[in-house]
């Protein structure tokens, strides 16, 4: 039976969500020769549109579409496996396999705005509870998964990021050409604390001689992320809301640290990317960041700015730069080609033998 892969994510911003989309969609459809991607037709990525040979359908959009476009195609073609990699499913559609990147909203509803949090908080535990199979990006997530809402832990399989296609050529060739520059890729949002972050640079030493760069713009479904109005404005630290793919490979391979003190993540792709590209890691010490990366990032509390001044001062100056050998079994651990396979393979989808999938990282 075909494969329908629900492509709405065709039609939205990329980020961490939509990038596991893109990714496990180029490798499931590289494994698996009868699968068709669907989608709204108000897509802003068309070149990724064709290359997957999506269609589109329906005459709705967004949730509206998700919920009743899509279910009604999906009945009128015999029901086939739908796979939903960005979090949401059609509701009332019995074969659903979906990937739940994590539960923000559910433990932090006031860092979405209150139509997210509660749409969210309504949809995706009764989307937990019908589908045939959840996907996650990490054993932490998996747990809270099992705890908040008492998914069995046999309905849950770990599928975890990886470095996007683009990034692991440009990765692998090992010229970096580091300066004195701290790094930090994300939405501007509470949840990923960039304030503090700010805050606890200017306070450390190596303020004056290290530049901080923010490389992301503001979410409209977060609220305001705290940072002050002349943030930026003598230089020392540099807002980037705008970027392309090869402009942020640029900054990795610039970037001396990467630096992430979000309050809570599902993974935290920016870590494992700037670690491909030899930047040391600084991170909040949050369970998924102690889960993903204890053996290459220093940690330390993303709420005490002392702290992360501190920590600052220890990254930069003292912490050596990330082992090639540590950060190579993180890569070959953490890729978009093995959760396709982990994906195809829980569906009955998986045709093949086992692949070396170690060529693609």
């Amino acid at each position: 039976m075909k494969l329908i892969i629900n492509a709405r994510f065709l039609t939205q911003p990329v980020s961490g969500v939509q990038r596991y989309a893109i990714e496990c969609s180029r490798q499931i459809k590289r494994l698996h020769n009868n699968v068709l991607f669907v989608s709204p037709a108000n897509i802003l990525h068309a070149d990724l549109a064709n290359e997957l040979g999506a269609i589109t359908v329906g005459r709705h959009t967004g949730h509206q579409w998700e919920q009743w476009d899509l279910p009604r195609w999906l009945w009128r073609h015999q029901g086939p496996p739908l796979l939903n990699l960005a979090n949401t499913a059609p509701l009332l559609y019995n074969n659903n396999y979906v990937t739940l990147h994590d539960l923000a909203f559910y433990h932090h509803p006031e860092w979405n705005s209150r139509q997210f949090s509660m749409a969210y908080n309504i949809l995706l535990p009764r989307i937990a509870r019908s589908a045939k199979h959840i996907f996650t990006v990490s054993q932490t997530v998996k747990q809270e998964l099992t705890t908040a809402w008492r998914v069995p832990e046999q309905k849950i399989s770990v599928t975890y990021n990886g470095l996007q296609q683009g990034m692991i050529a440009a990765a692998a060739d090992g010229t970096f050409a580091k300066e004195k520059i701290i790094l930090s890729v994300g939405t501007l949002n509470k949840r990923k604390n960039a304030a503090a972050l700010v805050a606890g640079f200017l306070r450390s030493s190596i303020c004056n001689d290290h530049v901080l760069v923010l490389a992301g713009g503001k979410s409209s479904h977060f609220a305001e992320a705290g940072l002050p109005e002349n943030i930026g404005h003598d230089g020392r630290v540099q807002i980037v809301p705008h970027f392309t793919d090869d402009a942020l490979i640029g900054m990795y391979r610039s970037a001396s640290v990467i630096a992430s003190l979000s309050l809570y993540e599902g993974f935290g792709i920016p870590v494992l990317e700037g670690l491909a590209f030899g930047c040391k890691a600084l991170c909040s010490d949050i369970p998924v960041y102690k889960e993903l990366y204890q053996n290459c990032a220093y940690f330390c509390s993303p709420v005490d700015t002392a702290a992360i001044a501190a920590a600052l001062e220890h990254v930069c100056l003292h912490q050596p730069a990330p082992d090639t050998g540590t950060v190579a079994g993180l890569l070959h651990r953490y890729n978009y080609a093995a959760a396709a396979q982990t994906i195809l393979k829980i569906m009955g989808e998986y045709q093949y033998e086992d692949r070396d999938h170690t060529r693609l990282v």
